[in-house]
């Protein structure tokens, strides 16, 4: 066990976790935005970040084992810190997670009143051509 390769591998560990946070606040702020583009561009991003991540774990298993981490002194403030970014990235990536259920939720509602406006032939527009959506539809008989 070389404990400068550890070192180092876990300093690049933080580093990656460090930019997952980013990566992922910075998401939030798109998701308020609704910038799909810039959402589909990050979604790339934030792959890629993990497969490092993944990565780098795997290297760091190579070296040492779990237990053996854990159990070293010299790593335990290292380890704290990578804990608590994952922790983080984790709660972040939540949060972000419910936002785009939310909003798939709302337009999944807005669909079904779309599709059940048009059905009942509701759906009219105004003097300016936007549509809007009579609720008491015409009832016609013959």
């Amino acid at each position: 066990m070389n404990s400068v390769d550890i070192e180092k591998l876990l300093d690049l560990q933080e580093k990656r976790l460090t930019a997952l946070l980013a990566l992922l606040n910075s998401e939030l702020a798109i998701l308020k935005e609704r910038d799909l583009n810039a959402l589909t561009a990050k979604a790339a991003e934030k792959e890629a970040i993990l497969n490092d991540i993944n990565q780098c774990d795997l290297s760091i298993k190579q070296k040492i084992s779990v237990d053996e981490l854990k159990n070293n002194h010299a790593f335990a403030d290292k380890i704290q810190t990578i804990a608590q970014l994952l922790a983080e990235c984790k709660k972040q990536n939540e949060v972000n997670g419910q936002i785009i259920n939310n909003s798939q939720i709302a337009i999944n509602r807005f669909k079904g009143m779309l599709q059940k406006s048009v059905e009942n032939n509701s759906m009219t527009y105004d003097a300016k051509g936007k549509t809007q959506i009579n609720l008491n539809s015409i009832g016609v008989k013959a």
